[in-house]
């Protein structure tokens, strides 16, 4: 994740190799046909799995363009994703086929149409790291990559690497759906160097008591050194310092609930003696495209959020020892709170309590407190908010210097770009996408029985 520059790399030498040199010469721009194509699968398939991908197979002539064979299901099986172009289609598009072995039969888990530009080969496969990717070109300098996993049953869009060209500056972005782990770069295409390089986590906001499947990560699970300011020296591992945040809203509040891994618990003896605690700041403006909140891109040139502005708010909470003293909360604001905001704030709440693994925190935040009437829900589109949340550990009641920072990115509070992605969810949407292989045969049922 840290050398995305060397992985398009990567990946455009090995599409490349897999969808020429693997198909030969002789097909390098003209693709292959099925049969050609089955000679090679026996080389990893026996006769009857690859009778499987042949009844899956659309009606008519068409070549395959590019191909690859591993394993992204995880099992230890080997898998088969394909491109082909169908004959006579006047559109530029390829589909692209995935196989999965489930329990010795090679099983159509989707397949995707993709649009090229010149040639179908700018459509390519590849297999690594139980992953298979897509590469798909936009233009000169312009690329797309987007991963696919099987987990559970389902396929899962695991991770999406771009990279697109503004002027003389290269914008790369790396979002991996599964561990919400993201990347910004900006890198000089001219001089070389990096300009801007960010990573940083994000947290999925569902309207509260929303079902989510399975294959879609809901917590931001933070135990990366990269995310430690300070005390790394006390750290040990994840057992020590880890935590996970998710979040919730409904129409008047903003919900986060954090899962503190701790192996030693400090409790106060006093008000003002050390405890375990957390901070939660928010940058509540509306950002409504992917890299917004990190700069904005005016005339093809970005221009970076790295200043402090109106709009951050801070809670800061003090867990209490779980029993005689409760939990506290302190709001603060780069603004002069209103009347409102001011009576609102009264109704901000938390709760901790000691787990198996160390403590959680429940905390409740009205809307009102933020200036706002409502969440930032605008039809189908997801909004992003700056929003950092910083666990601060100790290990010892009496050393207040053995003290541990851990954050959702590498965190300035004095920049915005630096926070970790609030994100909130319409109904309609999730964040990554899952895609279960039973859902065409049950629509398809359906249209058969009349519906």
């Amino acid at each position: 994740m840290k050398h995305i520059t060397y992985k398009l790399l990567l990946f455009f030498l090995l599409t490349f190799f897999i969808n020429v040199f693997s198909t030969e010469i002789t097909y390098s721009q003209s693709g292959m046909r099925f049969a050609e194509f089955n000679k090679r699968l026996e080389l990893y398939f026996h006769p009857d799995l690859i009778a499987d991908i042949k009844a899956e197979m659309p009606k008519g002539d068409f070549l395959v363009w590019g191909w690859d064979v591993g394993d992204f299901s995880g099992d230890g099986n080997n898998d088969v994703a394909f491109s082909i172009r169908r004959s006579g289609l006047k559109e530029r598009v390829v589909d692209v086929y995935l196989f999965v072995d489930i329990e010795g039969y090679l099983t159509k888990v989707d397949s995707f149409p993709f649009t090229f530009v010149e040639m179908p080969l700018e459509v390519g496969v590849a297999i690594r790291n139980n992953t298979c990717f897509v590469t798909k070109k936009l233009k000169q300098y312009n690329w797309d990559i987007k991963g696919f996993r099987f987990i559970n049953g389902v396929l899962v869009n695991y991770d999406n690497y771009s990279t697109r060209k503004l002027n003389k500056i290269t914008y790369e972005t790396y979002r991996n759906y599964y561990k919400l782990f993201n990347t910004d770069r900006y890198l000089n295409t001219a001089k070389g160097g990096t300009i801007l390089k960010l990573d940083y986590l994000t947290i999925p906001s569902y309207s509260r008591g929303r079902l989510i499947y399975d294959g879609i990560t809901q917590g931001a699970y933070s135990n990366y050194i990269e995310f430690v300011p300070e005390g790394a020296y006390w750290l040990s591992d994840s057992n020590d310092l880890s935590f996970e945040v998710k979040s919730a809203y409904d129409s008047e509040y903003l919900y986060f609930t954090i899962n503190v891994k701790d192996d030693y618990v400090v409790t106060p003896f006093c008000d003002t003696c050390v405890s375990e605690s957390i901070e939660v700041w928010l940058d509540v403006h509306d950002y409504l495209k992917s890299g917004e909140r990190i700069a904005t891109i005016q005339n093809e040139t970005p221009l970076f959020n790295n200043k402090a502005k109106t709009g951050i708010y801070k809670f800061e909470i003090r867990a209490g020892n779980f029993v005689t003293q409760p939990a506290t909360i302190i709001m603060s604001s780069s603004d002069e709170l209103n009347s409102m905001q001011k009576l609102a704030a009264l109704n901000s709440n938390v709760v901790c309590d000691i787990s198996d693994s160390g403590y959680y925190a429940i905390l409740k935040i009205p809307f009102a407190a933020l200036g706002r009437t409502e969440p930032p829900i605008k039809e189908d589109t997801i909004v992003e908010w700056g929003c950092a949340v910083r666990v601060i550990d100790y290990d010892n009641e009496f050393r207040e210097e053995e003290k541990t920072v851990m954050d959702l990115s590498a965190f300035v509070a004095e920049n915005p770009s630096s926070y970790a992605s609030l994100l909130f969810i319409p109904d309609e949407k999730t964040y990554g996408e899952i895609y279960n292989i039973m859902q065409g045969k049950v629509i398809e049922y359906i249209k058969n029985i009349g519906f």
